[in-house]
């Protein structure tokens, strides 16, 4: 059966919150910020899909979560979003 819509959006805001986690979080060792922000462009430039993973960062409870949301933010999260998805998860 084919994904939807709504289940590849899904899928590419967990592969941008990985990428972000892998770099923020010491994950994948050799990861530059460079490269993850590489790799986030390679995936989404969607700045909504950006904010959706940003925002999961946001509401995350770990030290490097602040270190995950800035690098989607660089890579184009819009912050006004990256809001209204924190108050959607609440």
């Amino acid at each position: 059966m084919p994904e939807t819509r709504t289940q590849t959006r899904q899928a590419t805001v967990d592969r941008l919150h990985r990428i972000a986690d892998d770099h923020a979080g010491g994950y994948r060792p050799g990861l530059t910020r460079a490269d993850a922000l590489a790799e986030l462009a390679a995936t989404s430039s969607d700045p909504d899909l950006l904010a959706r993973a940003a925002a999961a960062h946001a509401m995350a409870d770990n030290w490097y979560a602040i270190v995950a949301v800035d690098l989607l933010i660089e890579a184009g999260a819009d912050e006004d979003l990256i809001q209204e998805h924190i108050a959607e998860l609440g």
